[in-house]
């Protein structure tokens, strides 16, 4: 599907909407199907022009023609977001209409609006149908045009290219572990972010076992797709600083639980579990594709968690790559343990003044919170604050959570340093930011992101299909710019 900007529809245009605020109504029905609109509208009462709300109507003719309304609800102090949710639905719409070319005729909007409405109508346009034999048919119109001209184009640019990262995170996600394991995905991400100016560093088993790698290692001995550690970097034009912030990701390609072993149930979706690592990967080809001014360094922390004679087990005795030692208590609590690994290397390594990772560590993070947010916990409220603010400009949802003493006094091990799992069930989201606490070093600013209830969608939502969401590629993306 192409997405356009023009001041006049094709002449081939099968759907011409005019996007209209609530309350303006009266009026509206003019131009060339003035009659059919105050038609369509005398037999709607009840279209309103809310947020997305879409009102349509047939003229026959040689060629028959849909018009109608397309209602951007009340316009005052919209943001972006607002603008990009109603292009979200408007695709979602469209989608099931019999039309191939669409025209929006969005008279009155700024150019900012009208890209964010089409950087909204391409989130959702995402598609996934790698393995379809059937019903592979495209139902997206081979063209969507939005008033705007040039300007408009102008502003689509950098928003489309943050789209197309997200849909590239979405696809990692909704890849079969069969296909997507440690080697395969690393390979992936060297192919797509070395032609954009990221450096890219791949850190094979063999490697992360002579390093000291000793917890990243345990989760993924099991598996015949033994680790990887993929290093990013990136530093763009003007770029300030000499310090970069740093992203990790968890990367889980797919997760039984080890020994610990998950239901049958439970195990259904494990090849989200590398949504953290995904977010990440997509995050920075936003930010080298579209040329951000930032230093930026990154690891992906890919494992799978298996089960055989090379397993982990329960009450093993773990020396991760800090020195500090862990004692396994639970063999599905593994995201941790990738996760401390690659943070203290990444701290080693890079020296970053501010570091973030994200993870779908916790199912108690999904209790707390529902389907709808992300849990957030941080050593510095200032990181908060800007996370906050990203959040409200994107959509990718998060609610601060708590980190307390308590929290950290639960993953006290009475023979190791510490434990992976506390001993009691109640505050999991808690006890593992504590867990992931112990492997910030002094002076890091130190968010992390328990993304475990929005890897996922059950079902549409407006800029997402069901299935892989690409949660947190434009909250990274966007917190990093203002870092």
């Amino acid at each position: 599907m192409k997405i356009n900007f023009a001041n006049k529809p094709l002449s081939e245009t099968d759907l011409h909407l005019i996007a209209l605020p609530s309350g303006k109504l009266k009026g509206a029905a003019n131009g060339g199907y003035a009659a059919a609109l105050k038609a369509l509208l005398a037999a709607n009462p009840d279209f309103k022009a809310e947020a997305g709300e879409i009102v349509t109507t047939v003229l026959t003719g040689k060629k028959p023609l849909r018009v109608g309304f397309l209602g951007l609800g009340d316009v005052k102090n919209k943001d972006s977001l607002g603008y990009e949710i109603i292009g979200g639905k408007l695709m979602a719409a469209i989608i099931s209409l019999p039309v191939a070319d669409v025209y929006v005729d969005c008279q009155g909007l700024a150019a900012a609006q009208i890209a964010a409405l089409a950087s909204g109508a391409k989130l959702r346009s995402y598609e996934f149908k790698a393995y379809k034999t059937k019903n592979k048919d495209d139902v997206l119109p081979d063209t969507l045009i939005f008033s705007g001209g040039t300007s408009a184009a102008k502003a689509y640019v950098p928003m489309a290219k943050v789209a197309e990262a997200v849909h590239w995170a979405r696809d990692l996600g909704n890849e079969p572990p069969n296909v997507l394991y440690p080697e395969s995905y690393a390979r992936r991400v060297l192919a797509k972010l070395k032609p954009l100016g990221v450096k890219v560093t791949i850190l094979g088993d063999e490697v992360l076992e002579k390093k000291g790698f000793g917890a990243m290692m345990a989760v993924g001995k099991a598996s015949e797709h033994l680790p990887r550690l993929v290093l990013l970097e990136y530093k763009g034009p003007r770029a300030k600083g000499s310090k970069p912030v740093a992203l990790i990701g968890k990367g889980i390609t797919f997760d039984t639980g080890g020994y610990s072993l998950k239901t049958g149930e439970a195990m259904v979706d494990m090849k989200y579990d590398m949504a953290g690592s995904a977010a990440v990967a997509g995050a920075m080809m936003a930010l080298a594709a579209t040329k951000a001014p930032v230093h930026v360094v990154a690891a992906l922390a890919l494992a799978e968690n298996m089960i055989s004679d090379e397993g982990y087990r329960p009450d093993d005795i773990l020396t991760s790559l800090s020195g500090q030692t862990i004692q396994v208590t639970n063999t599905d609590a593994e995201g941790r343990l990738v996760l401390c690994d690659a943070m203290w290397h990444v701290q080693q390594t890079y020296k970053p003044r501010a570091m973030v990772d994200i993870a779908t560590l916790t199912g108690a993070a999904m209790v707390a919170l529902g389907e709808e947010y992300a849990a957030i916990f941080a050593n510095d409220d200032s990181l908060i604050d800007g996370l906050k603010k990203a959040s409200k400009r994107t959509g990718d949802k998060v609610w601060h959570m708590p980190l307390d003493p308590a929290f950290d006094r639960a993953m006290d091990s009475h023979v190791a340093d510490m434990r992976n799992a506390a001993a009691t069930r109640f505050g999991g989201s808690s006890t593992g930011a504590a867990f992931l606490s112990r492997f910030v070093q002094k002076g890091v600013q130190w968010a992390h992101i328990d993304m475990a209830p929005v890897m996922c969608a059950k079902s549409d939502t407006a800029l997402s299909p069901r299935g892989a969401t690409g949660f947190g590629v434009r909250l990274l993306h966007d917190w990093v710019l203002s870092a």
